[in-house]
């Protein structure tokens, strides 16, 4: 029998090449994202054939509610891996950027996941060895100029899933995350707007795919994906303040 996948956010960017990956593999994939057109153009393509999704808004509640029971009739209850993908970015000095745009960071990339999360519980956790993978970022090893909201709801996604990992490990759902560069997405080229040359995005989603593929073969809290992220990561962790600050500079250009 197929193992079964949901992926938010999933018309585009990390989210597409993510369920594209697995229904090449064989899974039952239900995509799901808040761009109905977008998403209704991509389950026309004959490698989602087997494939199915739906609208999934995960700021609303009766959206999550209506996407989860969606996915549901379609699998039989059963949720193998829930990716907790959707994520918007805006870019900017913090005092500039729009307030409104910086609520949206939250909204999304922290309360939405913290909802999915919520209702999905239930399934993931009636399905054996179950697994929850968060889709983080490298912005969660220092904080970012110029991302100042969304590295730090990028911290929060870290915590959550560190934290999730011990109290879910009873139900046995393993729950864990990702955390990607600046990748070749519409988002990456958002963000590496105010940052140098070197910030510009060169990976490729499926790497991305890829390394969700291993962290729910090998568990684990958190996968960096990159030498220099583990790099940044390694030193990061244990250089005083000001050394923190001067790498970050270096590996981010930012000055």
């Amino acid at each position: 029998m197929s193992r079964t996948m949901m992926i938010t956010g999933a018309a585009r960017g990390i989210g597409l090449a993510t369920a594209r990956y697995f229904a090449e593999k064989g899974w039952r994939v239900g995509l799901y994202d808040r761009d109905s057109e977008a998403l209704a153009e991509v389950l026309k393509q004959a490698e989602f054939g087997r494939c199915f999704g739906g609208v999934c808004d995960v700021t609303d509640d009766e959206s999550v509610t209506y996407a989860l029971q969606h996915f549901a009739e379609q699998t039989h209850d059963v949720m193998d891996v829930l990716v907790n993908n959707a994520g918007v970015l805006s870019a900017g000095y913090f005092e500039e950027l729009d307030l409104a745009e910086q609520n949206k960071m939250v909204e999304v990339n922290v309360l939405g996941v913290m909802r999915m999360a919520h209702a999905a519980f239930p399934m993931l956790a009636e399905t054996p060895r179950s697994t929850l993978v968060n889709i983080c970022s490298v912005s969660s090893v220092h904080g970012v100029p110029t991302l100042a909201i969304y590295s730090a709801s990028k911290f929060f996604v870290n915590g959550f899933t560190e934290a999730l990992a011990l109290e879910w490990e009873r139900h046995d759902i393993s729950v864990t995350c990702v955390k990607p560069p600046i990748i070749n997405t519409k988002m990456g080229a958002a963000a590496s707007t105010y940052l140098s040359e070197n910030s510009v995005p060169g990976l490729e989603p499926i790497v991305v795919a890829e390394t969700i593929d291993q962290a729910i073969q090998k568990g684990g809290t958190g996968h960096l994906i990159g030498t220099e992220s583990k790099a940044w990561s390694l030193l990061d962790r244990w250089l005083p303040e000001v050394g923190r600050e001067w790498v970050a500079r270096k590996v981010l250009g930012f000055k």
